[in-house]
């Protein structure tokens, strides 16, 4: 990778606005990087001045007594994580540890070995999936709290970092099942803050600050203040009107300003190509409120959920955008474009920058089904009755303006994983206008398949793979 220099990117002779400038990667939906795509990554965090790397980590460790979880995961070993912790240390990038400890958990909970740790051992309705045969949250008690320290006690003496993000978000099922009883009697946020209390504590006693998720806390403004005072929460929302004044404020009045984070989102998830415009705005609004407010650190997140299917390559515009606001300065798509080229495609013509912008844009033709979900994703995945129920929502001709866009696209020397950005795309528009498949799912399956080999590891690529459809009726 070519040195950065203030002529690529203009912000680095800007003071930061935020001492802490991170980048949060999903490596728990299927898609484990390769080593070898971690450290190019950690090259370009360096040359952007990022100085903060997480990988969020629900099952993707390999822990010592755990294997049944992670066996067909390919996780991240011990050795790996103090590789690559020094080899960020060498570009002064710290390597925060990251392992979500209440919700999110169904990795560990849909084992029989661990069922009893689950406030639903036996299933829940998830308010926006249905039901789900597994759980996804800890039951709050001690037993819980103490089988996260085990985990923390293992993972933690593999990093530098004096941090630790314990996650916390989304706990669906709390207060539906074995806690029902305390949650009625004490309300479902005390119960919440009071096992956080004891998750805190826990990474307090291996000798780490607590980063958490603060969605579930700032549902209740007034509870914040009952917070400890060390530690960090962290805002995320993800869409282009996401709530970070409101949410900034709140913490900052509450005594933790110059001590929580903002967290946008990079916005490729549940989509193929990205939702370069949605992200693009959110940015731009975390950064301002959160550095109106005092937030001592951006941190970016790059989600994976249902089966992390975006190309790697969706990943790198909001990059690059994120690291120019989080230094007070917005570029334009030319810039961003040119930028990409340099950093991400120095040994190819120039044009995978373009390509890429353009193909961020490709979303906002088409109504969003909901956040943050992209409709060309959803109809890819859907059964037929739910693709058409889909496309009622739209009209013939947006889905041909979709198309003539995708098409507008110059194809010529880009990289083979824009190639499979735009002809999953293509494919989903065909399914929608009821036409023959340009490629065969076979076909557009193995080169999912190459395209995916490239840059991760081979554990969870079957499960993303599964959800592929078999054909497309025509």
């Amino acid at each position: 990778m070519p040195p950065a220099t203030p002529a690529m990117l203009p912000w680095l002779q800007k003071t930061p606005r935020f001492p802490h400038r991170g980048l949060m990667l999903d490596i728990s939906r299927n898609r484990v990087p390769t080593m070898d795509c971690l450290r190019k990554l950690v090259d370009a965090l360096a040359a952007l001045h990022y100085n903060q790397l997480q990988l969020y980590t629900e099952h993707t460790f390999a822990y010592a007594d755990h294997a049944t979880v992670w066996r067909d995961a390919s996780p991240m070993t011990s050795a790996e994580v103090c590789e690559l912790d020094a080899y960020c240390a060498a570009r002064s990038i710290e390597l925060v540890p990251n392992q979500n400890s209440f919700g999110h958990m169904e990795r560990w909970l849909r084992h029989p070995e661990y069922q009893h740790l689950a406030e639903c051992p036996h299933g829940f309705e998830h308010p926006l999936a249905g039901w789900r045969n597994f759980g996804s949250t800890l039951f709050p008690d001690a037993t819980s709290a103490h089988f996260v320290e085990q985990l923390y006690a293992e993972l933690l003496p593999n990093f530098r970092s004096r941090q630790l993000h314990v996650g916390g978000d989304e706990p669906w099922e709390l207060g539906k099942g074995r806690s029902a009883d305390r949650v009625a009697d004490q309300g479902k946020h005390t119960v919440y803050l009071d096992f956080m209390r004891q998750v805190f504590a826990a990474a307090a006693r291996q000798g780490h600050q607590a980063q958490f998720w603060a969605d579930i806390i700032l549902e209740r403004p007034d509870l914040v203040p009952q917070l400890p005072d060390d530690v960090i929460p962290v805002i995320w929302g993800y869409e282009a009107d996401a709530p970070f004044a409101n949410q900034c404020r709140c913490l900052a009045e509450a005594g933790f300003r110059h001590q929580f984070y903002v967290a946008p989102g990079a916005g490729n998830w549940n989509s193929f190509s990205g939702r370069l415009d949605v992200a693009r705005a959110n940015i731009h609004l975390a950064a301002e409120q959160g550095a109106a407010h005092g937030a001592s650190g951006l941190l970016l997140t790059a989600w994976g959920d249902n089966g992390h299917h975006q190309p790697w390559a969706t990943l790198y515009p909001p990059l690059v955008l994120a690291a120019a606001e989080a230094h007070g300065q917005s570029i334009d798509t030319a810039t961003l474009a040119t930028i990409i080229d340099t950093l991400f495609f120095p040994d190819q013509p120039p044009g995978n920058g373009a390509a890429l912008c353009q193909l961020g844009q490709i979303d906002a033709h088409l109504p969003q089904p909901a956040p943050p979900n992209s409709f060309l994703h959803s109809a890819f995945f859907a059964d037929p009755a739910a693709r058409d129920k889909l496309v009622a929502t739209t009209t013939p001709n947006a889905l041909e303006r979709c198309l003539h866009a995708l098409s507008a696209i110059e194809t010529r020397g880009l990289d083979a994983e824009i190639a499979l950005a735009i002809q999953l795309n293509r494919s989903a528009l065909e399914a929608c206008l009821h036409r023959p498949p340009t490629k065969p799912i076979a076909e557009i399956k193995d080169n999912f398949t190459r395209q995916w080999h490239r840059h991760s590891r081979p554990g969870g690529l079957a499960q993303s793979l599964a959800q592929f459809p078999e054909t497309f009726d025509v």
